[in-house]
């Protein structure tokens, strides 16, 4: 179970990062037309720093399998999703949850599996 939740987890920053890095989110005009760019257009190839650490710590937890990586990565996409909460952050929360969720799976499961 843990594994799928940190698996849902990993999909759902990977589908945030694509989203972030695809559709255009910075609207404005030039002149009189309306203009609409990309996160990479507006900054570059360094928008995929911010943009894939998420990604990467979901992924690292998702390969490890352990679960102090789990509560390390819900320590650091909770916190990005917090810090970042009014730009990029809040299209991540979903994968924090779901990775808060899979961190403590485990201790509930060992506890239930303890009573008859």
């Amino acid at each position: 179970m843990k594994t799928r939740l940190t698996g849902v987890s990993f999909g759902l920053a990977l589908a945030a990062a694509i989203f972030l890095l695809v559709w255009p989110i910075y609207s404005g005009f030039n002149g009189n037309r309306p203009r609409h760019a990309t996160l990479l257009q507006v900054n570059g190839p360094y928008a995929l720093i911010p943009v894939m650490f998420p990604v990467l710590a979901t992924l690292i937890a998702l390969l490890l399998r352990k679960q102090r990586v789990r509560i390390v990565a819900t320590i650091l996409i909770g916190g990005f999703a917090l810090i970042g909460g009014f730009t990029i952050g809040l299209f991540y929360l979903p994968a924090a949850i779901l990775m808060l969720l899979a961190s403590c799976v485990a201790d509930s499961a060992k506890l239930r599996d303890g009573f008859p």
